[in-house]
């Protein structure tokens, strides 16, 4: 076999014992590994289903490693296989990219930073709450959040139009914490 056919098959056995680590309230948000000269890099990140941000806290990832590390080592003894890996497991973050249309539904109550053309191809960029969401289309209006305000953005808000755009239209999209 081919070192790419094994690192892929590599992977492929972590993605398996990723999966098996997480637990009811915790889910895979993304996974990617990082190669150089002989060592592996794990780098983990997670989502807590019950928190209204989906940040998982330091307990969760830490009982989470400690599964996975536990899968690994059993992996490596079995199979000879020195993995020499570093693993890093985190919060996907309380600011994250949202890449779904279920994501979005999922934090529609919380402001989201967007960039998005129009229906008339105009560019927008800014801080909005989903006012509904019907099919592929979201209906964006300005949010009332510290940011806004603190522009004056908000103040005149009553001025400012509703977009409704397709899901395709939205170039980023990213949870807004209003600090």
């Amino acid at each position: 076999m081919q070192s790419t056919e094994i690192t892929a098959l590599i992977e492929q056995k972590i993605n398996s014992f990723v999966v098996t680590a997480l637990t009811a309230d915790i889910r895979l948000y993304k996974i990617d590994f990082f190669h150089s000269k002989g060592n592996l890099k794990i780098h983990v990140l997670l989502d807590k289903l019950s928190d209204p941000y989906g940040s998982v806290n330091i307990s969760d990832c830490s009982t989470f490693a400690k599964k996975l590390r536990e899968s690994l080592e059993k992996y490596e003894l079995e199979t000879k296989i020195d993995l020499n890996y570093s693993l890093e497991v985190a919060s996907a973050g309380a600011e994250r990219v949202l890449t779904s249309l279920q994501e979005i539904s999922r934090f529609k109550s919380l402001p989201m930073n967007a960039t998005f053309s129009d229906p008339n191809g105009a560019k927008h960029n800014g801080i909005y709450a989903i006012e509904k969401i019907e099919g592929e289309n979201l209906t964006l209006m300005l949010a009332n959040c510290r940011e806004n305000r603190k522009s004056g953005a908000y103040k005149n808000s009553k001025k400012h139009p509703h977009y409704t755009v397709a899901f395709s239209a939205i170039q980023k999209i990213r949870l807004h914490i209003d600090y």
